[in-house]
């Protein structure tokens, strides 16, 4: 009996629902088939002639100036990354928090072929416009996706695999989106680990300024992290949470709906006082974390 291999089975997942009107449980991710409902009602077409999006419909500097704060935070990972990608034969790319591409940088040959379908600066990606595909699929999930070859709603776009993860200010709010762009015939292995770990490194760089009229705190539960992009960054003001960084919500359960409305008091069991003196403090859950104010 002939292996069924994974192309197969997305190829036919892709006929279920894209010729017969069925949905492939089970054949492609439950993100993935999420999205292509979303599109299908959107009334997106998914014919090979397909217009791929709005075009190239911004100048990228007009975008870019828009939007100075996080492509200044963000360039430095995306130089960084954009060494690997070179290598791997793939881009590093940012964009805005509705998918218009800022900046793009890696492989230039990949560069030439991604732009033949309007992955370039200046294209908008968000879903509504281009159907299912991991930037846009990851500012409506709001989480870390990928998107390879055939899961992408428009058949001009397997020639991609993608992984991007959104970026989110001090605050709580979307302000972008990284993502790493490349072959779908290539294994892109670690491409959503690397966007992951940059993105920690733009929301940690969000708080070099401080936050204004508030007291920031610094915790993990490894001392040997502090002053990492891997810690957790807290700001209070009057006793107010208002805001943090993913480490820092992950470390107390918190999402990003509680900035502005959990307390100090709720979160610690112990005064300020003693982080400054002492640097281990309990918290409510009963366990003993180490930081320091700022």
């Amino acid at each position: 009996m002939a292996r069924t291999t994974r192309a197969d089975q997305l190829a036919q997942a892709r006929r279920t629902f894209f010729e017969w009107g069925g949905a492939p449980v089970g054949q492609v991710p439950s993100m993935i088939l999420q999205s292509w409902h979303r599109c299908r009602t959107l009334g997106l077409a998914a014919e090979p002639r397909a217009v791929l999006g709005p075009g190239v419909a911004a100048r990228p500097r007009e975008v870019r100036q828009r939007h100075q704060t996080p492509w200044r935070v963000a360039r430095a990972e995306i130089e960084l990354l954009s060494s690997d990608a070179d290598a791997t034969g793939s881009i590093v790319i940012l964009t805005d928090a509705d998918g218009w591409i800022l900046d793009a940088d890696g492989d230039m040959r990949f560069l030439d072929k991604a732009g033949r379908v309007a992955l370039m600066p200046g294209a908008c990606w968000h879903e509504s416009q281009v159907g299912t595909n991991a930037i846009g699929t990851a500012i409506h999930e709001q989480r870390g996706v990928e998107v390879r070859g055939g899961e992408h709603y428009l058949p001009p776009h397997r020639i991609l695999a993608c992984s991007a993860a959104p970026i989110f200010d001090p605050h709580g709010h979307l302000v972008g989106v990284l993502d790493i762009s490349g072959e779908s015939s290539v294994a892109q292995v670690h491409a959503l680990g690397l966007v992951r770990m940059a993105v920690a490194n733009i929301e940690h760089r969000y708080f070099d300024e401080g936050i204004a009229d508030s007291e920031l705190i610094r915790v993990h539960r490894d001392p040997a992290l502090l002053g990492s992009s891997r810690e957790g960054l807290l700001a209070f003001r009057n006793g107010r949470l208002v805001a943090a960084n993913q480490v820092g919500l992950d470390l107390f359960g918190l999402d990003r709906g509680e900035l502005g409305r959990a307390s100090y008091e709720a979160l610690f069991e112990d005064p300020l006082s003693r982080l400054r003196d002492e640097g281990g403090f309990y918290v409510r859950q009963g366990r003993v974390l180490h930081g320091r104010g700022v």
